[in-house]
Order: structure tokens, then C-alpha cells, then sequence
């Protein structure tokens, strides 16, 4: 019983860890106060609305969670119920929840209003802040919300005014142009782009083919010896022949160098030839293969007994 217990009470709170973790990619994402001729309810009322957006890439039910308003000390909170698979945000998704104070009008209705605080915020199961918002209500202006957006020139988010409503989508409502789309304005054809794709491969080649020939040069040099370059370590080819009549001297007169050689190879040769010396006696043992066919004792005949 006691195991039993414990799994149930670690299987909770494992699915409370991950609710929990799934729950902190929402946010509330833009909020419309003064609402009187745009975004209307399913009943086709206007009332002011709250946007919430799964910033992650995961479906998360915010199903438990709650919404809150402050005004001062006193708070107005509504849970959002569980039973309703429209609460489940699928990634990148939106949903909105309108503040007009009926409850009993369905899950997407809070049990209070926007224009009477300046304070929203969305709590988890624990009660703990997911995300909040500290909004003017004396700055609202009618059917203009508030919500995040890029600061101008810089990729910092900021919450305030939005140039137009925007329910269920993203809040940048002007749209960007991609550069290729720019350029295909400018290139209908796509001359443009052929030409200077292929001159950027061929100077690209031009660059490797000047790289990989100076590198060769280079360790050329090096790999000479004393690392000097090649025509400082050896003659030419056209020199060297040349250098070698201008060492020979004369035709036919011979070079003392080549005399010492010819006389060392005869000398060599006559120690190679016999071995005479009037002190030591030089044996040399001869090895021959011994034979049945130079034997003579095959050539004759044994002599018959008597």
C-alpha cells in the first residue's frame, strides 16, 4: 500500500513537473481593453479580450491554469477549466479569452473585466506567475491593443500600442519582404544572377589555382637544400654540362683523380690473381662434388677369384 502511495504521489508530480515546464511557453501575447467595433465574441459581443500564444514547438493544455486581475489589493481570479479540449495550444498556436465578466458563458469567458485594473496575469496550477503584464487603463485607446512587438531597430521586444488588432495571429502585421523577393523585382529575367553567380564562381577559381601555385613555388624553396632556391643550389641543366668540359681539361690529357682510380682497380686486380709471399703459405681448399660417374673404380672390372 505504502509503495503503491509513493508512485502515485511521484507520477503526480512528474506530470505537475512537466505541465508545469509545458505551461512556461505561454504567454500573454496581446490584449484589446477598449473594444467597441472589432474582434466580437461567439455570442457577437464585443468585449475586451486576452491573446495567449504557445511560444514553444509542443501542444500544451493550459487547461488548470489560471487568469488574474489586480486592482490595488483586491484580485479577481478564473480558472480555466480542464474539460475542454479547445484549451489544449497546439506550437506556435493562439487561443483568446474574453473579459466580460460571465463566466457562465463558457470556458472562454473570464468572470472579470480589463478596464477596471492594470494589472493581468496567467498562473500556473500552484498559483505561481507564468507571465504578466502592467498595462494604463486611462492610456487605452478604443479597438487599439496592446501586446509584444519588435522595438524599431533593434530585435528587442517591447509591450505596448500595436499599429492594428491582430486575433489568432502574430502581432507584426506589416510584412516583410525577403531579400530574393527584392532582387526578383529588380531581375525579373535573372540575367543579373546568372552573371554574377558565375563571376563569383570564377574568381573563386582564379583564386585557388593563384593560392595552390604559390603554395608549390613555396615548398619548392623549402625543400631545397638549406632551404635555399633551386638555382642557388644546383647548376642548370644548360651549366652543368659546361662545368663539366671546363673541370675535364684538354681532350685526352687525364686528370690525376682518374689516374689514382685506374691504379687502385689494377692493383686490385693482380692482389685478386695470386696470393705469393715469401713468409706465409696460402692454402686453399678446393671442393669438389663427389660423383659415381668420375669415380674409377667403375671403369674396371673386378678380377674373377680362382
Amino acid at each position: 500500500m505504502t509503495k503503491r502511495l509513493l508512485f502515485t504521489l511521484c507520477l503526480a508530480a512528474l506530470c505537475a513537473a512537466g505541465y508545469a515546464q509545458g505551461l512556461k511557453d505561454v504567454r500573454i501575447n496581446e490584449v484589446l481593453v477598449d473594444n467597441r467595433t472589432s474582434y466580437v465574441d461567439d455570442h457577437g459581443n464585443h468585449e475586451g479580450w486576452i491573446e495567449l500564444h504557445n511560444t514553444g514547438y509542443s501542444n500544451v493544455n493550459i487547461g488548470g491554469a489560471y487568469l488574474t486581475v489586480k486592482r490595488g489589493d483586491a484580485a479577481r481570479t478564473y480558472r480555466i477549466p480542464k474539460n475542454d479540449a479547445r484549451t489544449l495550444i497546439p506550437p506556435q498556436g493562439y487561443v483568446i479569452f474574453f473579459a466580460d465578466s460571465s463566466s457562465n458563458r463558457g470556458t472562454f469567458h473570464t468572470n472579470f473585466v480589463l478596464h477596471e485594473t492594470g494589472y493581468l496575469a496567467l498562473l500556473d496550477q500552484g498559483k505561481n506567475v507564468v507571465d504578466s503584464i502592467v498595462y494604463e487603463v486611462s492610456a487605452q485607446q478604443p479597438d487599439v491593443s496592446i501586446g509584444w512587438i519588435k522595438e524599431a531597430g533593434t530585435q528587442n521586444e517591447v509591450f505596448g500600442p500595436l499599429d492594428g488588432i491582430t486575433p489568432l495571429q502574430a502581432n507584426e502585421i506589416v510584412e516583410k519582404v525577403p531579400a530574393a523577393e527584392k532582387f526578383r523585382v529588380h531581375d525579373p529575367s535573372g540575367v543579373v544572377m546568372a552573371l554574377t553567380a558565375m563571376s563569383v564562381v570564377f574568381s573563386a577559381l582564379v583564386l585557388l589555382f593563384l593560392i595552390f601555385k604559390n603554395l608549390g613555388r613555396a615548398m619548392t624553396r623549402l625543400s631545397a637544400p638549406g632551404g635555399a632556391p633551386k638555382s642557388a643550389a644546383a647548376p642548370t641543366a644548360s651549366a652543368a654540362p659546361a662545368a663539366a668540359m671546363a673541370a675535364a681539361g684538354t681532350p685526352g690529357e687525364l686528370l690525376g683523380e682518374e689516374i689514382a682510380a685506374i691504379a687502385i682497380a689494377l692493383r686490385r686486380y693482380e692482389e685478386d690473381l695470386h696470393d705469393i709471399e715469401s713468409h706465409v703459405l696460402t692454402i686453399n681448399r678446393v671442393a669438389r662434388a663427389y660423383s659415381p660417374w668420375n669415380s674409377k673404380i667403375y671403369g674396371t672390372y673386378n678380377r674373377p677369384m680362382r
